[in-house]
């Protein structure tokens, strides 16, 4: 009887894990709605649990998966999601239809204060709330205000690459793995720009700010799970993301940070400054349901950071690599930079920066074919009916809406040959002819990335720095082409950007 017993146990808990398992993977034909599938839910399962996805390979593939239909269901981390492929029924989910489609999901726990206060896992009210504050901190009279500090990282990499150019001494190009270098650079940057602190990461590499910016993108899949799929375990146990380093670092810093400034009245033109001043004008001149706290400038500037390193730091490798192995784009590009910096006695200004076109074509294009995300998500609040051709969709409450932006980038209908890198794509007769729907690095309609110009500012001036003092070249380890695997939520060179760099003759 004992054994009967646990049989059927073992039987019931066995349905209810094939159940578990296999139920996503049913949900759109139960539906009677076009799907596709990449794997079977065993073999996804797999995937998922040993962290062997390549988002960029799978969204690819997805994307290409029914190729004549604007709208098909797919599974998504093991959720059934709605696919968009059409740029005119994306802009009005994203845009005309917003309040129906306000959050991004959150795969963080609620309870995770450092992380879910920020503008990019914030929800409804409250992330409306924060933009209203947040919006005038990244305009373009405050980038302008904190381009100098910025700038000051430029010319701190320069003399960092001539000096171990002299170092090596033989006169033979020196082969970088740049995205070890730009996430110093970048590193430097957010250090000062938002957290008032002078690194230099090319002096001191394995500085706390370099080895927590690792930390970030160094989480557990298991961790991940039980966050997403098991939120109530996850919050009994009190199960975080990432490293305690993460958690017991970046707060402390702020914190102290916030209590010198106010304590002996410290200003400075980055953007704790700006958050502080934007909380202080709030305690002034009081609005309604408008409140600034310093748990959120934490929040800000914590995502604010993890973004800048990993993302920032990838998208310069992308453009780095694409001009060393696109001599004639380079020379036009360095002709540029070099013209422009002779403008300014020596420096770049903010205003010559923004005034190089050929620069804006090539970071177009860079950060169109290498997207900083490869999809846009979006949860369903309220019930919305997609009408698709003579079809109506149904789209329930909390259903998940994925936007492809490597898909449409890759799109040789938007694009033609599209794995080509070409700047020509973004001049000005092609770039008015460009659907605002089919380039969208930074997302799109009310929840755009709000540090975009931030972003674009950096790689460009990361760009002109290099170009304009160094000349580019491909080396024996310059992988040609790119194979791409995954790191945490981004993706990056499997093999690396190594390329080669040498002084260019004065």
């Amino acid at each position: 009887m004992f054994w009967l017993i646990v049989g059927i146990l073992a039987v019931i808990l066995l349905y209810k894990f094939h159940n578990y398992i296999v139920s996503p993977f049913s949900y759109w034909k139960n539906k009677g709605i076009d799907y596709h599938l990449l794997h079977d839910p065993y073999t996804d399962i797999f995937k998922f649990v040993t962290n062997t996805v390549n988002s960029f390979e799978e969204d690819l593939a997805n994307y290409n998966g029914m190729p004549d239909k604007k709208v098909y269901g797919i599974v998504q981390f093991r959720n059934p999601a709605l696919m968009i492929k059409d740029p005119d029924l994306l802009k009005q989910v994203l845009i005309k239809d917003f309040d129906h489609f306000r959050n991004h999901s959150n795969v963080l726990g609620e309870e995770d204060s450092v992380l879910t206060r920020n503008l990019f896992i914030s929800k409804d009210k409250k992330w409306h709330n924060s933009r209203t504050i947040l919006s005038p901190v990244f305009t373009a009279n405050k980038m302008r205000i904190i381009f100098s500090l910025m700038a000051s990282c430029g010319d701190q990499i320069v003399a960092y690459f001539n000096k171990e150019y002299e170092k090596q001494g033989n006169g033979k190009p020196l082969e970088i793995e740049f995205k070890s270098t730009t996430a110093r650079f970048t590193n430097d940057v957010i250090a000062t720009t938002s957290f008032g602190l002078e690194i230099d990461s090319f002096k001191n590499p394995e500085n706390e700010f370099i080895k927590t910016g690792r930390a970030i993108f160094d989480f557990s899949m298991i961790r991940f799970i039980l966050l997403f799929k098991f939120p109530f375990i996850a919050k009994i146990f009190n199960v975080k993301l990432m490293a305690p380093i993460v958690y017991e670092f970046f707060p402390k810093v702020i914190r102290e940070t916030l209590k010198n400034r106010r304590e002996n009245n410290i200003k400075r033109p980055d953007m704790i400054q700006l958050m502080m001043e934007a909380k202080e004008s709030l305690e002034k001149n009081p609005v309604k349901d408008l409140v600034l706290e310093d748990d959120d400038i934490i929040s800000q500037a914590f995502v604010f950071f993890g973004a800048g390193f990993e993302t920032v730091s990838v998208a310069m490798s992308f453009a780095m690599y694409e001009l060393a192995i696109h001599p004639e784009i380079q020379k036009r590009l360095q002709e540029e930079c070099i013209e422009n910096f002779k403008k300014g006695d020596g420096k770049i200004t903010y205003e010559l920066l923004q005034g190089m076109k050929y620069l804006d074509m090539v970071v177009s294009e860079s950060f169109r074919k290498w997207p900083p995300a490869t999809s846009l998500d979006r949860v369903c609040n309220k019930k919305y009916t997609l009408n698709v051709d003579d079809q109506e969709i149904v789209i329930e409450p909390e259903m998940f809406i994925i936007c492809p932006v490597l898909g449409i980038h890759r799109d040789p209908k938007y694009y033609p040959n599209p794995d080509k890198f070409d700047p020509e794509r973004f001049n000005d007769e092609n770039k008015a002819s460009i659907h605002p729907m089919t380039y969208m690095p930074f997302g799109a309609g009310p929840r755009i990335c709000i540090a975009s110009r931030f972003a674009i500012m950096e790689v460009k001036l990361f760009l002109c720095y290099i170009l304009a003092n160094f000349n580019l070249e491909p080396t024996e380890k310059t992988p040609i082409p790119l194979k791409i695997k995954m790191s945490g939520f981004t993706y990056t060179a499997k093999d690396g950007f190594w390329i080669g760099l040498k002084p260019r003759e004065q």
